[in-house]
């Protein structure tokens, strides 16, 4: 399209992709989806001001308070920012009726009726463009303009993807517009400077080489057929992105605080273009030095393809082999049928093997879903080898089939309210407070999942997260598994051992923290947050953080002793059972454990001393040596003195990490959801 022949366009736009702020950046990620449909409606019209973009509620209400309204204002709408975007869209209507305000994104119900009821229920919105946003953006802003900025005359075109109620209450809910195709002629908003200002080194970057995804999960929002055709972004045009970002972060020198990047991809490491992507990343390393971590789902298909782009990131990808359950009727339940379990066990296993940061994810509460199946999957997927089980709640996302009434009450969902970890705030625009939260519907049961049985299966989540992830007793677990001990018979044993003593205390207060914040009333939740006061008991962190970082990150903190105490008795318990009873395997398992036990000690100290420990057997040998190796080989001739210490290349992660989300136990319940743990580990050094 030639400039001339570019629609002029008067109107003022400004498009925001909010976030919580005021506890931690809740939503990390640079505005990517509106710096797309900014620098496609820039490419196609004449704007006399450029769209701009906001990130952060202090800004946004900065430029409220201090410039004229704008014309037209887009607000993305995610799981995790939908209250905040609506709190500040109907402040903005009540201030200057005469804005426009738009909304897209994944967080809109699948069904017309509930579609209509969404948007009866918030007559801020004026408009709401469903699925991709880019063209169906320029259609809106062109109709506007011709119809000076009519909105009722513009609702009654009945643009494709646009969905409205008009002033006599008629819903206005046209088909989908056709997706775009040619997805790498699109203009890229890191290479025209459109996000330049969101470099900050608090927002993480984010690519995407494919849109869509093949699979059909029911709970996914990707899961309706309308994205079910993989488009690709261009190999060119996403190696140029990811240059110029490593180039944007590294010029932050000293400074730079971010050091991840986030791939936006439902299936990396799938397709050709992968690994070749994954070659330029890895130049880029060697580089720039970054990325370190990479925030990516793989492939969930193609396992060699998947394990060749691991390959050449350095360590930086975290593969996923997400399940999310191995029961067959479950996976039929959730129309899970086309991607091979066969294959992910397969991709774990060789993962072990090249020592990749490997995880699976589990959800509780799918249709079908008993309490034995849900522990067959865990312990399934521990003996596999994944070093990471990830285990999630089942959460109604208003966009995917799960969340249709008909199938919640096919299944008999059980559901509940709380309040979604850091996804709160106090803000203030001219004059009146704002105090948006976030809350999520989540399945706590079903016709074969108890509300008890959910209850324990937390207490499980919790064992898992202390005990198993992150490679933190990685020596006993290799271990247990070199004697054919069942990991997950391990953990049930610490669930019922963590019932007595300090620790017994720190888990029944999760699992009352988990019966506390469970709601069964929407409306009743929702007063409760807006009793005074309430609000700044979250902010202050006293209610609505993450249960099982937050516990995990409390018994790393203030109970390690007694973790090892918990793991070694255990341990030894499972010995005995097996038959094994001799001084040498228990002092074996002692010098595991205190290994362990010494290298995640004191992580977060901005000034680390040595942590000094004499051991029998040389733990770090029998880690890097064969299973088959029998723990003779490691006996040591005499007693040996061992330093734990963190290398400089650690201490400049953790610095950067803390200074991102802080050493409160928030934050680093932050840290270590993020992080790659296995590398923040001390390293052991011998004394004598």
């Amino acid at each position: 399209m030639k400039t001339e022949d570019k629609s002029h366009i008067k109107m003022k736009i400004w498009l925001a992709d909010l976030t919580y702020t005021q506890i931690q950046i809740s939503a990390e990620l640079i505005p990517y989806a509106i710096g797309c449909v900014a620098a496609h409606a820039e490419n196609h019209l004449a704007f006399e001001k450029p769209i701009r973009l906001f990130k952060y509620p202090e800004q946004l209400i900065a430029a409220l308070e201090n410039e004229s309204p704008p014309d037209l204002i887009g607000f993305s709408n995610y799981i995790w920012n939908s209250t905040l975007s609506l709190t500040f869209a109907a402040r903005i209507k009540q201030l200057h009726p005469d804005t426009v305000v738009l909304f897209g994104g994944p967080n809109y119900p699948m069904a017309a009726p509930e579609r209509e009821a969404f948007l009866r229920g918030r007559p801020e919105i004026d408009f709401y463009i469903t699925f991709e946003g880019e063209q169906t953006f320029v259609s809106l802003v062109e109709a506007l303009q011709q119809h000076g900025r009519k909105v009722e005359d513009v609702k009654h075109l009945a643009l494709p993807s646009i969905h409205s109620i008009d002033k006599y209450g008629a819903p206005i809910l046209p088909e989908a517009a056709p997706r775009i195709e040619h997805l790498k002629d699109q203009p890229s908003p890191y290479l025209n400077g459109k996000l330049d200002p969101f470099f900050d080194g608090k927002l993480l970057p984010i690519i995407q080489l494919h849109r869509g995804c093949p699979f059909t999960c029911t709970y996914c929002v990707e899961g309706d057929g309308h994205f079910s055709k993989v488009h690709s972004n261009g190999l060119n045009k996403v190696v140029e992105e990811l240059d110029y970002i490593a180039r944007k972060i590294d010029s932050q020198g000293e400074r730079r605080g971010r050091n991840d990047l986030n791939i936006a991809d439902s299936n990396f490491g799938m397709y050709p273009d992968d690994v070749r992507l994954a070659d330029a990343i890895g130049r880029v390393q060697d580089r720039f030095r970054f990325p370190e971590y990479i925030n990516v789902a793989t492939g969930k298909n193609s396992k060699h393809r998947v394990l060749e782009t691991a390959r050449r990131v350095k360590g930086a990808l975290r593969l996923a082999g997400s399940v999310q359950t191995l029961d067959p009727t479950v996976l039929t339940n959730i129309k899970r049928h086309n991607i091979s379990t066969e294959a992910l066990m397969e991709l774990a296993i060789e993962a072990t093997e090249m020592d990749a940061n490997s995880y699976s994810e589990v959800i509780l509460g799918l249709p079908g879903e008993t309490k034995a199946s849900h522990f067959k999957s865990l312990a399934t997927l521990m003996e596999m080898g994944f070093k990471r089980v990830i285990p999630y709640q089942l959460m109604l996302l208003p966009g995917s089939e799960i969340a249709l009434e008909s199938v919640k009450e096919k299944f008999g969902m059980i559901l509940r309210y709380r309040v979604l970890p850091r996804a709160f705030g106090n803000f203030r625009l001219k004059g009146k407070s704002l105090k948006p939260v976030e809350i999520e519907e989540i399945c706590v049961g079903t016709h074969t999942l108890s509300y008890q049985d959910y209850l324990d299966c937390r207490k499980i989540h919790l064992m898992i997260g202390i005990f198993y992830n992150d490679s933190i007793f990685s020596a006993l677990l290799k271990y247990l598994k070199m004697l054919d001990i069942s990991i997950f018979s391990w953990l049930e044993l610490l669930a019922e051992a963590t019932s007595k003593g300090e620790l017994g205390t720190v888990v029944s207060n999760f699992l009352e923290d988990t019966k506390n914040e469970l709601w069964a009333d929407k409306k009743g939740l929702a007063s409760f947050l807006g009793q005074p006061g309430v609000i700044e008991k979250h902010l202050d962190g006293e209610m609505g953080y993450n249960l099982l970082f937050t516990y995990k990150s409390r018994c790393m903190g203030l109970h390690a002793d007694e973790l090892e105490t918990a793991a070694k008795d255990t341990a030894i318990q499972l010995l005995r059972l097996k038959g094994i009873v001799d001084e040498p395997h228990i002092r074996f398992l002692e010098d595991a454990v205190a290994f362990d036990t010494a290298r995640m000690t004191d992580l977060w100290s901005q000034d680390p001393k040595e942590i000094l420990a004499e051991f029998r057997y040389d733990i770090t040998g029998f880690l890097d040596g064969s299973d088959s190796a029998g723990i003779g080989s490691y006996d040591l001739s005499r007693t040996r003195s061992v330093a734990f210490v963190q290398d400089r290349e650690q201490r400049e992660m953790i610095s950067r990490l803390i200074s991102l989300y802080g050493t409160d136990t928030a934050g680093i319940a932050r840290i270590l959801s993020k992080a790659y743990v296995k590398r923040l580990l001390r390293s052991p050094r011998t004394l004598s």
